[in-house]
């Protein structure tokens, strides 16, 4: 009767190991997305109040739509990198159109 009480006990202190183990391996991969300046597309910043856009691709030209608070939105032809767009008090959003050019 004591030993299946210890295999239990082993048991059960191996299943929680484990799942720690995991735990701490997979949980790093959770966050390595990059975010901010590093983002593809919209790439606001906001504590200099800059607005960015960032086409990520490696090569080939797009179009985005820049709208704007309060005036009538523009399209704007955009290499690959990352583009300042204006103060964000000016500029409300940018975003690809599906349209390369």
């Amino acid at each position: 009767m004591r030993s299946s009480k210890n295999f239990r006990v082993a048991a059960a202190t191996m299943s929680t190991v484990a799942a720690l183990a995991l735990a701490t391996v997979v949980a790093p991969a959770a966050t390595a997305e990059p975010v901010g300046s590093l983002a593809c597309g919209w790439d606001p910043d906001a504590p200099k109040n800059q607005a960015w856009y960032n086409h990520c691709a490696t090569s080939g030209s797009v179009v985005i739509r820049i709208e704007k608070h309060g005036k009538p939105g523009t399209n704007r032809c955009i290499p690959p990198g990352r583009w300042y767009l204006g103060p964000l008090n000016i500029i409300k959003y940018a975003w690809y159109t599906g349209k390369t050019c």
